[in-house]
């Protein structure tokens, strides 16, 4: 956003970054899942609890509705010029902020549930 417009590339540039981010984190969860298998198969009673698993997949279904999210947002912006200049109120925007601050959270507690699911599973 330069100079107070708000542009639609803007808003653009940002979900990229977000995809980016929350692909990285949905394969986070792959890889824990997948390494709770291995310490189920190879030492038993030291995999997740039940809960913890919960908690993962509760996670991972957050992490996928807000990058679907992200995806409708862009495809409901792809008829629109990237280069036109949008007001603060525009629909794009306020859709923009909420998905900012779903995104703000879901960061915040990502790297935290997975330290604390690592350290469950004894890595």
């Amino acid at each position: 956003m330069k100079k107070g417009e708000i542009k639609l590339i803007d808003l653009d540039f940002e979900y990229k970054i977000w995809k980016n981010r929350l692909s990285s984190y949905i394969k986070e969860v792959e890889i824990i899942k997948n390494r709770n298998k291995e310490v189920a198969d190879c030492c038993p009673g030291k995999e997740l609890n039940t809960v913890e698993i919960m908690v993962l997949e509760q996670h991972e279904t957050d992490l996928t509705q807000l990058l679907n999210r992200i995806k409708v947002q862009e495809q409901s912006m792809q008829f629109y010029n990237k280069d036109f200049p949008i007001t603060a109120d525009h629909e794009h925007v306020a859709d923009h902020s909420k998905i900012r601050e779903k995104m703000s959270y879901l960061c915040s507690i990502h790297t935290e549930k997975v330290n604390d699911l690592i350290d469950a599973l004894g890595i």
